[in-house]
């Protein structure tokens, strides 16, 4: 992903969304939801070779999902000199209720009529039990991107470390996408995406970039 690019006019804000690296439950397969998971080792690496990659981008702000994954990723990717990483919790990941802290399949034997609300037929109005429904995710989410979209403006470039969900809202709000399209994208531990945003709408310009993951991987 090129971070010279040439737009006639209004050059629009640059939104750099980062998933958190990978924690032990990502690698066990555990629904993590809100729970408060840190990264392993193998996601402090990503998250610094995250690092490595973004490190020529000037960020005017840096907002992170206040859960400790995230705010572990976001430091490591600005690194010392970089923005105060502001915590917001309306950035958390989905919650998943009493379904956080299984793998897929112990909820499909637990709870086979939800996992397939939720999981095979992606129905965004299903919630798991004590959890949140897709529309509800949106909604906060929607709040900080209102907010932060009004507050940076063209030439600026924003960092935001969040969750697969939680990433996935933000861009359903960013490009004014139907709510259900959440449960239609998904990103890596450390993917990184990019859209850019004018006064009258936004561009996808990439997507669950994970390049930067060959240093870690030795490729």
């Amino acid at each position: 992903m090129s971070d010279q690019r040439v737009y006639p006019g209004d050059a629009g804000s640059a939104w750099y969304l980062v998933r958190h690296g990978e924690t032990d439950w990502n690698r066990e397969g555990r629904i993590q939801g809100q729970s408060d998971v840190p990264l392993s080792r193998q996601g402090e690496v990503q998250a610094s070779s995250l690092g490595q990659r973004l490190a020529g981008v000037s960020f005017s702000a840096v907002y992170a999902s206040d859960l400790t994954r995230c705010m572990e990723t976001a430091r490591l990717v600005v690194g010392e000199s970089g923005p105060e990483v502001v915590a917001v919790p309306e950035l958390r990941e989905v919650a998943y209720g009493e379904w956080e802290g299984l793998t897929f399949a112990e909820v499909e034997a637990r709870d086979p009529a939800g996992f397939a609300e939720r999981v095979v037929r992606r129905d965004e109005r299903y919630s798991p039990p004590g959890g949140e429904r897709v529309g509800e995710v949106v909604d906060r989410v929607r709040r900080f991107h209102d907010s932060v979209r009004a507050r940076h403006g063209s030439g600026e470039q924003v960092l935001v470390v969040g969750h697969g969900g939680s990433l996935t809202a933000l861009l359903v709000c960013l490009l004014d996408l139907p709510t259900e399209s959440l449960l239609r994208f998904r990103l890596r531990p450390s993917g990184l995406s990019m859209v850019r945003t004018f006064d009258d709408g936004a561009v996808l310009e990439s997507w669950n970039e994970t390049g930067h993951l060959a240093m870690e991987e030795g490729g």
